[in-house]
């Protein structure tokens, strides 16, 4: 199943008649593609939204969306041409489970607590996060600085034990359009508005994409206070995290403990970033105003834990200096666009081995037009891509073994062995995917 189809039946999952044939293919490529499973839980915490607690009153949060999404539909309408627009049929299929859902709560206006499936302390985190997710509401502007345990010049999303922690700041504009900064010593990815501008140190790189390319990863998440409550109260609700909530000299701890996610059967990829390890979220909110004033993420091994995630401060509604919201091209430099559509022949119609494969042999041909069909980086010209294609050009394939999938990852890892012209021989695991629409062979890592 590709994305496009999984992504116009997502819906029919939150259907009480769904067929159990067609619900395990659409899960099936849910946990192997993260893009997918970002759309999942959007969907899921929405109805969750619509769904009642306690009593049939809306959440704040559902009724100032409820609100904007009138004023934006009002405006919309306002032209003749948009009263002509026709609703597809994945936002139909929305619309009906989300009025089977509103048609509950108003014919069961009242729970019996006796039949409630949350217990005291339940009812009370929710409770709290529900005030919290009211608070934010007033937020116009934030900075964040944390720590991750991480490789400073790797993606965002990697995590891991045997890392040192790398300082992280995150800077969010709430104005419209809203803005916001992530940066560590290795990287920096900016929003401004329109479009994602990212800068990789490590080869001196500058990347374009539109804002719904996924290149933040769980940092995403950390960019939106509301989501990151919106989704631990989806997982008070779940069986499949625990939690505990006490409160001591005017603050509020909340702790949340979840299992990894994703296709263990060859662990390579278990604790390599948050949601693939079994995990505890340690909480900190200000009891007055609400607002989270600290995070801990701890990965749990068995009886060891160790501290991947801290958030050292948190300054709301401060100035942010609008320059931070953008990245200054160098001159002679030009972005590469993260979103154009892959074409490259040769990495088409073949299996991921064979992609590795030629991926290899090319860089020890020095064909480079072969190699940047899957590594577009080899297209640009700075002196840390000829630095690359010195390193790795003329290497010899000593093994290429089989493919195996792990974790969340949506693509395939080859594992390799290569030796290179200066006598080193390096053995690791390349990453690929072909989630695009061609279907063609992408390197994503690994080398």
């Amino acid at each position: 199943m590709d994305c496009e189809k999984c992504k116009l039946e997502m819906v029919t999952l939150f259907d009480s008649e769904v067929n159990p044939t067609e619900e395990a293919n659409i899960m099936e490529h849910i946990q192997q593609c993260p893009n997918c499973l970002i759309e999942y839980e959007n969907i899921k915490q929405t109805l969750s939204i619509l769904k009642p607690q306690q009593q049939p009153n809306a959440p704040f949060l559902l009724k100032q969306n409820i609100m904007n999404q009138l004023k934006m539909e009002e405006q919309k309408m306002s032209t003749p041409k948009a009263k002509t627009v026709k609703l597809n049929s994945r936002l139909k299929k929305i619309i009906s489970v989300a009025a089977a859902v509103i048609v509950l709560m108003v014919a069961i206006p009242i729970i019996d607590s006796n039949t409630n499936v949350f217990n005291h302390s339940a009812r009370a985190a929710n409770s709290f996060i529900e005030s919290s997710i009211k608070a934010t509401q007033f937020i116009k502007s934030m900075v964040i600085k944390l720590k991750v345990r991480t490789d400073a010049d790797d993606n965002f999303a990697l995590v891991g034990t045997n890392y040192d922690m790398v300082n992280h700041t995150i800077y969010k504009s709430f104005e419209n359009p809203e803005k916001w900064r992530i940066e560590k010593s290795g990287r920096t990815l900016v929003y401004d508005g329109s479009f994602q501008y990212l800068y990789t140190k490590k080869i001196d790189s500058y990347f374009k994409a539109t804002r719904n390319y996924i290149i933040a990863e769980w940092f995403l998440i950390l960019l939106d206070p509301e989501k990151v409550l919106m989704k631990e109260q989806n997982n008070i609700k779940s069986d499949g995290s625990k939690f505990k909530m006490e409160e001591k000299d005017g603050l509020v701890y909340m702790t949340i403990t979840s299992s990894a996610k994703g296709n263990f059967i060859n662990d390579y990829c278990k604790n390599s970033s948050i949601e693939e390890s079994n995990n505890r979220r340690e909480y900190v909110f200000d009891k007055n105003t609400k607002l989270l004033k600290g995070l801990k993420i701890y990965i749990l091994e068995g009886k060891k834990e160790t501290l991947i995630t801290e958030i050292e401060s948190i300054d709301y509604n401060t100035n942010i200096d609008a320059s931070l919201f953008n990245i200054n091209l160098p001159k002679g430099t030009t972005w590469q666009d993260l979103t154009q559509e892959a074409n490259g022949e040769a990495f088409k119609n073949i299996s991921s081995k064979r992609a590795a494969e030629l991926f290899f042999e090319g860089m020890g041909r020095n064909d480079w037009e072969l190699v940047s069909q899957t590594y577009s980086i080899f297209k640009n010209k700075s002196d840390k891509v000829d630095k690359m294609k010195a390193e790795f050009g003329s290497l010899k394939v000593i093994r290429i073994g089989e493919p195996f999938k792990s974790g969340l990852y949506p693509g395939e890892f080859v594992p390799y062995e290569i030796k290179l012209k200066s006598g080193e021989v390096r053995k690791y695991n390349l990453a690929v995917r072909n989630d695009n629409p061609n279907k063609v062979w992408l390197v994503d890592g690994g080398f």
